[in-house]
């Protein structure tokens, strides 16, 4: 079942941003500048960026400018970063949305009061201002002909600091979900990516360990097993 929807090319996708978003980069640059006193001033995004570079090697700005509208190898240096936009979060919605299981769909907010937690007795609620719910929120939920699916969504190329506590929290939501007694429900913890495809593979299959073999479900999984998941709830 599978191999009928294969996984989205993250790969090649964020390849085609960043080079659409270069393209940009001479175009944010404008014609004039700070110390021109004519012409079209840079973007802000861009601006932003030049002044971390005049910082850290001691360039003027116009030097910078002049030299990013005169060198697209240059310019590509100040190329927004797709991964900073939450291009990984938001290929994975698409993909979702379109499979034949799936209705409902929604993106859901990454705080405030329509927000979503797992709190420490495994119940799926509002995450409340002032009440402290463990964990991040949730990324998305969608239903199928028998089931609610709430998921967690994470990209993550490389292992450090940040990427290890991101898998930890993961780690911990399923270990909540545990709790749950609500069996219309199901748990997705959906991760992509190198840290959990290649060397670090033992990340998932301990993800795994956590998983609810009874209703209410709960899976880890790279997203191109989704639909087979999806399948068997319908």
């Amino acid at each position: 079942m599978s191999d009928d929807y294969p996984p989205p090319d993250y790969d090649s996708i964020e390849q085609a941003l960043w080079k659409e978003w270069c393209e940009q980069v001479q175009h944010e640059a404008g014609s004039g500048g700070p110390g021109l006193g004519y012409g079209t001033p840079p973007t802000a995004r861009l601006l932003k960026r030049i002044r971390t570079f005049v910082f850290r090697f001691a360039y003027s700005e116009d030097e910078v400018l002049h030299k990013i509208r005169s060198d697209k190898m240059f310019a590509a240096n100040f190329t927004k970063e797709p991964r900073r936009t939450g291009i990984h979060e938001n290929i994975a919605a698409k993909w979702l949305e379109r499979l034949p299981w799936v209705s409902d769909f929604e993106v859901l907010p990454k705080s405030g009061k329509n927000s979503l937690k797992v709190t420490s007795d495994g119940n799926i609620v509002f995450d409340v201002p002032g009440m402290n719910y463990p964990g991040k929120t949730l990324d998305f939920r969608w239903n199928t002909d028998n089931t609610t699916f709430y998921a967690m969504h994470k990209y993550t190329k490389e292992g450090g600091g940040n990427q290890d506590s991101q898998y930890q929290e993961m780690v911990e939501l399923m270990q909540r979900f545990m709790r749950c007694r609500d069996s219309q429900i199901a748990l997705m913890v959906i991760v992509d990516g190198p840290y959990y495809r290649e060397n670090e593979a033992r990340r998932l299959r301990e993800l795994q360990s956590h998983q609810r073999i009874q209703p209410p479900m709960s899976y880890a999984l790279p997203i191109g097993d989704v639909p087979d998941i999806l399948e068997r709830h319908c």
